[in-house]
């Protein structure tokens, strides 16, 4: 009797112990769980976190990528170049030189001064590449005849000066420049560009007038040409052409 009440005795014992052991285990694995959760929880916060400062980011607060804002000023051309440059702020007075060295087209040529005296109180060095036109009431000088220099008072060219438009980019820097249009108005064979001045309270105008087609070379030739623009006070024409000479008192 005493022997089966001592097995019984380890028997339950036996069991207390596997069920003390269970729970044990099964608080473990519990803990176990929770702080699973825990860094769930921790992880899903920071996560949502940088999500809301990457929107704020691209809103415009901040590039999301690190990289520095792009303005959207950024894709627009910039006009600040526009007039800032100036071809006869001062006009010098033709100091007596004949002749000078001009380089066109990569090229060095000899550019002879022509007077447009008595029409005009300028002259200018014209390259050899041009020629002079005598007119009745003015000079012109150009190639090809289609492709002309003029200077005279800018009411000569009857134009006016608001329906020009400055549609030529490599003079919209120059602030003479008052824009171009075709000829007439409705030619689209032949252009025309117009510069403007003052002197001696006189609006005075040159026009580029030239082929579509010789608008590369042209353009470029008579800017370099104006570009030598001189005054000539108290002159007389002498024997040549268009050559002046300056007097002197």
């Amino acid at each position: 009797m005493m022997k089966s009440n001592h097995k019984r005795l380890i028997f339950i014992l036996a069991i207390a112990a596997i069920i003390t052991a269970t729970a044990a285990c099964s608080k473990g694995n519990s803990g176990e769980v929770t702080d699973n959760i825990g860094q769930n929880q921790t992880m899903s916060q920071d996560t949502g976190h940088q999500n809301m400062e990457g929107q704020m980011r691209n809103n415009g607060t901040e590039p999301a990528n690190g990289g520095a804002t792009k303005s959207p000023l950024a894709e627009q051309p910039a006009d600040d170049a526009a007039g800032s440059e100036s071809l006869f702020v001062d006009i010098p007075v033709y100091d007596g030189t004949s002749e000078i060295k001009m380089t066109i087209d990569g090229k060095e040529v000899t550019a002879k001064f022509e007077s447009l005296a008595p029409f005009e109180p300028f002259g200018l060095y014209v390259p050899s590449v041009l020629e002079r036109y005598d007119m009745e009431d003015g000079v012109e000088f150009g190639y090809d005849t289609r492709n002309l220099i003029t200077i005279g008072p800018f009411s000569q060219f009857a134009v006016e000066e608001a329906d020009l438009k400055k549609t030529y980019e490599a003079l919209v820097p120059f602030a003479e420049y008052t824009g171009s249009q075709p000829e007439g108005g409705d030619n689209p064979a032949i252009l025309t560009a117009f510069f403007a001045f003052e002197h001696e309270g006189i609006r005075y105008g040159i026009r580029f007038r030239y082929g579509k087609d010789d608008a590369a070379t042209a353009v470029p030739l008579f800017l370099e040409t104006i570009r030598t623009l001189k005054l000539v006070t108290e002159t007389k024409l002498d024997g040549t052409k268009g050559q002046a000479s300056q007097n002197t008192k």
